[in-house]
Order: C-alpha cells, then structure tokens, then sequence
C-alpha cells in the first residue's frame, strides 16, 4: 500500500471516529432516545443518579469528538505539529474505549460499537504496542 493511500484511510478512519461519537452526543442531550439507544449506564446511573450520569456522558463524548478531531488534524499537520498524532491518538482511546464500556447503548448500532471498538484496538495496540505504522510508511 502506498504511504498516500494509507495516510488517507488513517485520516478518514480517525475523522469518522470523532463523528461517530456524535452519536453519543445526541444520545446524550436528550435529542433522541429510545428503548435501544439511549446513554443510561449501568453504573454510574446508580453512583450519580440519571441526570448526572447523563452530563457525565455529555462531557465524556465531548472530550472524544474534540479529541479525535485534534488527532486527525495533527495527523495531517494542520493546526497541530504532526508529531502529536500518536500521542493524542492514544492518549483519546481512552475516554473512547470507557465511553464504549460505561455507555454501550449511546452508540445506535452494532456496526458502529464494532467499528468504534476496532479503531481504539487499532489505536492502543497498533501504535502503543507495535509502533505500527511507522513514520516511514506513512511518507514522512
């Protein structure tokens, strides 16, 4: 694979996670809810009570978006020295993977908490572990 393409699949990849989380944003604020995406949560509903489990959802995917958006961003070197992509990359899955955990129902299908769980994965494993992709692979 050429290092472009692979610069662009990553880009994409990590500009449709910060949107995805949108999804738990929406959830979040109450625009849309329903019997199989909502953002109750199994465990912090009965530590904070709904209302502050439901804020505690809101800053969280909040952090994610602006997060993942900054990692891409950097990642493409706009705005953002492009060194910091790695780290802000790691650093974000984080919040991401806990928003997965605590908040599984605030992501509306499936596919995307598959998709949102293998990007983290990716994330956390590819980069942290393996150092994959390096530098050079990318064209930099």
């Amino acid at each position: 694979m050429s290092p472009k393409t692979l610069r662009t699949i990553i880009a994409i990849f990590l500009f449709v996670h910060a949107i995805g989380h949108g999804q738990g944003l929406v959830a979040s604020l109450g625009l849309f809810n329903s019997d199989t995406w909502h953002v109750r949560s199994w465990l912090f509903d009965s530590l904070l009570g709904e209302k502050g489990s439901r804020i505690l959802a809101t800053i969280l995917m909040i952090v994610c978006i602006l997060g993942f958006l900054a990692t891409a961003f950097s990642f493409l070197g706009i705005g953002i020295p492009h060194e910091s992509w790695r780290t802000l990359a790691i650093v974000f899955a984080i919040p991401s993977t806990l928003s997965l955990i605590f908040y599984w129902n605030a992501f509306s299908q499936l596919f995307n908490k598959i998709g949102a769980i293998g990007v983290n994965g990716w994330i956390l494993i590819g980069l942290l572990i393996m150092n994959w992709p390096s530098e050079a692979e990318l064209g930099f």
